[in-house]
């Protein structure tokens, strides 16, 4: 007898520990850290029968909504049913529940299941500050108990957990951010804002600051129209290559490169898309940069606003970050032809170089008569002819420059050596009026003039004929006297 009531006792304790769960919806998850304005979901994958967390047991079976996923030969990579269709878990590792987790939501995603409970639903998640943290809590309650899938649409997932009744989640709202950088040529040195030359190649890089937990990563790239010939020179994770086609796929807009694609939006230059196999490798410490380039071409603005290049980054359900702008700027200048009276002079010929002596000649294309541009490397240059006494050169970075004359205008002295000019983050001016430079100006260049030397044929030569003449005269005078007297006084 004693030994029936010692079995009978065990049996009692055993059902104390194994405790059946009913159909009451006492259920609860509790969101810690939750963010406003981020959607959260939970998904009911298992209905929990029964558990005991003393020896940590559980009585898993699919639920109904599930049963497809669950069906599939993805998901029974990781768990497996029997023939009484309780669930057990295969796998060991982190990551695999991980992996688990976005196949789940991928495919609830792609077959429309919709949550069990979402905080877009009104009352469905309750929302309080945790006393201890000082963090913002969200709460899902009236949950039957099972294992549920907690996901976001910030683009990082939350987690995978059992409510046996309650369960406690800290969510994962880190959230991806991307600076934009352009290099300024002068130093090599990357910032917000840059000088250029018009048909100079211009370099660009962003920089990606990555979540654990990654979801629907798209950068977005927005050029002006001022550029031309983008090329792609590469894309790295933490200083190594990555793969196009397997860890990323490239959209371009229509006339920036060859390879063109109709899915580009926003009216973007071109879009990177990560893939999710590559998402879901990411951690906070992964750091994404893609390198290009581009040409400053002939649509240029000069000076103002400058020529932006707008990125930013796409993650989650179409979430984004703030858009980082570069700017790159480019200057025009006006040679002006004067005397020393500032009134203008035509038919002065110069070049351009960026040396007092010898260097480098800043070679330009000649526009029109008043205009010229910045040459770009594979273009050979014209002189420049100065046509009514000034022309305007655009498309220039900043940076000192030097002026010689080749030909000086009719009558005036040439330059004797360079002269030196600088632009210095904006044009360089030049108001004239009536053929007279009034204001601001440009780079004025002066010639001077000297007096006329005297030659043969001057005024010396012709007192010394005139007083030549008045001997001649006298003296024809005095013989014409002589003579007539000598005639009385024979």
């Amino acid at each position: 007898m004693k030994k029936f009531f010692s079995v009978l006792l065990v049996l009692v304790m055993l059902s104390a520990f194994m405790l059946p769960v009913t159909a009451e919806n006492d259920g609860s998850i509790t969101l810690i850290g939750i963010e406003d304005s981020v959607q959260y979901d939970v998904y009911k994958l298992l209905d929990l029968e029964s558990y005991n967390t003393t020896s940590n047991a559980y009585s898993y079976k699919v639920n109904s909504t599930w049963a497809g996923f669950f069906a599939t030969s993805e998901a029974l990579e990781y768990v497996e049913i029997n023939a009484e269709g309780y669930v057990s878990w295969l796998k060991d590792s982190a990551a695999d529940t991980v992996a688990f987790s976005e196949l789940a939501l991928a495919y609830a995603q792609a077959n429309g299941i919709q949550p069990t409970q979402s905080s877009a639903n009104e009352n469905e998640m309750a929302v309080s500050t945790d006393a201890e943290s000082g963090k913002a809590t969200g709460t899902f309650s009236g949950l039957s108990l099972g294992y549920y899938l907690v996901d976001s649409n910030l683009g990082s997932l939350c987690a995978l957990t059992t409510t046996k009744p309650h369960a406690d989640v800290v969510t994962k709202n880190g959230i991806p951010t991307i600076t934009k950088e352009v290099m300024e040529d002068s130093d090599s040195s990357w910032g917000g804002d840059a000088s250029a030359d018009m048909k100079q190649i211009i370099s660009y890089q962003a920089t990606i600051y990555a979540t654990a937990g990654a979801q629907g990563y798209v950068m977005h790239d927005k050029m002006t129209d001022a550029f031309e010939e983008l090329q792609i020179n590469s894309v790295k994770l933490n200083g190594v290559d990555m793969v196009e086609g397997r860890d990323y796929i490239l959209y371009t807009f229509e006339g920036y490169t060859d390879a063109t694609d109709d899915d580009v939006e926003d009216d973007c230059t071109f879009e990177i898309a990560f893939t999710q196999e590559f998402c879901d490798g990411l951690t906070n410490d992964d750091v994404i940069v893609v390198a290009y380039q581009a040409v400053l071409g002939e649509d240029a603005i000069i000076a103002g606003v400058g020529n932006a290049n707008t990125t930013w980054l796409e993650y989650g359900e179409g979430h984004f970050t703030t858009q980082m702008v570069a700017t790159t700027y480019t200057y025009a200048w006006d040679l002006v032809k004067t005397d020393s009276s500032d009134v203008l002079l035509d038919g002065a010929h110069f070049r351009i170089y960026d040396a007092a002596t010898e260097g480098n000649e800043v070679k330009v294309v000649k526009i029109n008569d008043q205009t010229y541009r910045r040459a770009g490397d594979d273009e050979e240059g014209d002189e420049i002819v100065v046509v009514g006494g000034k022309v305007r050169l655009i498309g220039f970075d900043s940076d000192t420059y030097y002026l010689e004359e080749t030909v000086a205008p009719s009558g005036y002295n040439k330059l004797n050596g360079r002269q030196a000019f600088t632009i210095d983050d904006e044009n360089l001016d030049a108001t004239v009026e009536n053929g007279v430079l009034t204001g601001g100006a440009g780079v004025q260049v002066v010639n001077k003039t000297g007096s006329e030397m005297p030659e043969t044929g001057a005024m010396g030569t012709i007192i010394f004929v005139l007083i030549g003449g008045i001997v001649v005269l006298g003296s024809g005078i005095l013989l014409f006297a002589k003579k007539r007297m000598s005639q009385v006084s024979e």
